[in-house]
């Protein structure tokens, strides 16, 4: 369940990216002095970790709280991170908005209100089912909610959403910027609210019991961490590139090099580099695709 921390991943990338700019470029501020950077940030390398432990099956299936756990607190930080998105979309690209605290109060407490009310309506949605015989089948598979909830078509819908809204809000102006933060803010939450219900009730029932933990399929008792760590596969190769990325972003950021100060070579090589994973990303996508149709055809 870890491995779908790429999804998150990928929205947080966009919303890091649109965050930077209007930080750097609206607000004339280091980006890295506003908390809410920082946090998409320390948000952003949790992901990492999550995915790279990912790779290590036998580790997952033989601490299995321990990775509830981590799943339980990666979509709660995504939700958070979306929220937070919106914040800046609803309340900081506007002056009027921006300049009173008021409104940042509102879209707090409306947000936190939201939330709120649909966590207690899913709990109560769960409770109704487990009176129905639903806890039977948590016995024999747990973790059916988690999956069936954050399912590909649901990963797709959020990745579609982020995507589309990430360039809407390039494209529209005034007013319709706020409207478009506080529609995304209630699709996300109400999204949200549910999985991390069933998340928590597969959490609840891992630490009470460990009868409703996984078997440890017996192809993993051998199977070495570094086996794992395939480059010819596109997921490894694909999240160890963004670390080295994301890496010498950080690095160049410690040392006070931007743009304006760093040489030529530096800049093509980031600039390559970037567009390389893009490529890679892009070029494997149309592979599996290819792939895929091929196999429906025979």
């Amino acid at each position: 369940m870890l491995g779908l921390a790429w999804s998150g991943i990928f929205a947080l990338s966009i919303a890091l990216s649109h965050v930077y700019y209007f930080i750097k470029d609206q607000l004339k501020l280091n980006p890295f002095s506003n908390l809410i950077f920082l946090f998409f940030c320390v948000y952003l390398l949790f992901m990492l970790i999550c995915q790279v432990i990912s790779f290590n099956q036998k580790l997952i299936y033989r601490h299995q709280f321990f990775g509830t756990a981590m799943l339980f607190a990666m979509i709660n930080g995504l939700l958070l991170s979306l929220v937070l998105t919106d914040y800046v979309i609803v309340v900081l690209t506007n002056n009027l908005l921006r300049n009173s605290f008021i409104y940042t109060i509102i879209f707090g407490l409306s947000s936190l209100i939201l939330f709120l009310g649909l966590i207690l309506y899913n709990v109560r949605w769960l409770k109704k089912q487990l009176e129905t015989g639903f806890s039977e089948q948590r016995t024999n598979a747990n973790y059916v909610a988690a999956l069936s909830v954050y399912s590909k078509p649901s990963i797709w819908i959020i990745l579609g959403a982020t995507l589309l809204g990430g360039m809407m809000v390039g494209w529209i102006s005034g007013y319709s910027k706020q409207i478009l933060g506080i529609f995304g803010n209630l699709v996300f939450i109400s999204a949200f609210s549910r999985l991390i219900v069933e998340v928590g009730y597969l959490l609840k029932l891992r630490a009470k019991d460990k009868t409703y933990w996984e078997e440890v399929p017996e192809e993993l008792y051998n199977q070495s961490f570094l086996k794992t760590l395939d480059f010819k596969k596109t997921k490894p190769r694909l999240i160890t590139e963004v670390i080295l990325f994301l890496g010498i972003i950080a690095c160049l950021q410690l040392l006070h090099i931007d743009a304006e100060n760093s040489p030529i070579w530096l800049i093509w090589f980031i600039r390559i580099f970037g567009y390389t994973i893009v490529l890679d990303a892009t070029g494997s996508f149309i592979y599996y695709q290819f792939k895929k149709r091929k196999k429906r055809k025979c």
